[in-house]
C-alpha cells in the first residue's frame, strides 16, 4: 500500500507525562480539527491541573487558546525558544477574555507545560512515500532464491553410491 506524504496544513500535537505518552494527535483538514486539554467535561484530555489548552487547526495556520497555569516557549521558524510571556509583551500572543492566543505558522514549534505534563504542537512530518519498483533488487532476490533451492535440492538427493566394477574383475 503507498503512503502519501502529510499535506503542509498537518499539525501534530504530543501530550506526555515523562516518558509516557498520553496522547499524539494529527489535526488537519481531513480529520480532527480541535484538540482539547483540561479538567471540564467536553475535553479530550484531563491534565489534572486548573490550566485550559485548546487546539483548533484552520487553513492558515494552528490556534493556541490557553489559560493561566500554562507555561512554555515558542520557537518560530528554528529560531531559540522565547517564553510565552515574552510573546505577550511582544504582541504575539493576544488576550481575549480569560484566555491568550496564539497562531502557529509555517515552521513554529510549540512546547507548553501544564503542572507535571508536557505538550508539544509542530507541523506535521510527512510519511515516506515508497520507492519505486526495483527491477534490477528483484532479479538479484530470484537469483539468489534459485541458487539456495538449488543447493537444497542437490543436498537433499540420496548419495549415490560409487561403482564397484573393478571389484567384479
Amino acid at each position: 500500500m503507498e503512503t502519501l506524504p502529510a499535506p503542509d496544513t498537518t499539525w501534530e500535537v504530543r501530550v506526555r507525562w515523562g516518558n509516557r505518552r498520553l496522547e499524539a494527535s494529527v489535526l488537519d483538514g481531513r480529520g480532527r480539527r480541535t484538540l482539547a486539554l483540561g479538567d471540564q467535561k467536553h475535553d479530550d484530555v484531563q491534565l489534572g491541573h486548573p490550566g485550559h489548552v485548546r487546539f483548533e487547526w484552520t487553513e492558515a495556520g494552528l490556534v493556541v487558546r490557553f489559560t493561566a497555569g500554562v507555561m512554555g516557549a515558542l520557537r518560530q521558524r528554528g529560531d531559540a525558544p522565547v517564553s510565552l510571556s515574552d510573546l505577550v509583551q511582544k504582541g504575539v500572543v493576544k488576550e481575549d477574555g480569560t484566555s491568550w492566543v496564539l497562531r502557529l505558522q509555517g515552521a513554529d514549534e510549540l512546547a507548553l507545560t501544564v503542572g507535571t505534563l508536557s505538550i508539544e504542537a509542530r507541523r506535521g512530518r510527512g510519511r515516506f512515500v515508497r520507492l519505486p519498483f526495483d527491477v534490477r533488487a528483484l532479479v538479484l532476490v530470484v537469483l539468489a532464491v534459485l541458487a539456495v533451492a538449488l543447493v537444497i535440492a542437490s543436498v537433499s538427493q540420496p548419495p549415490e553410491l560409487p561403482k564397484l566394477q573393478w571389484l567384479k574383475r
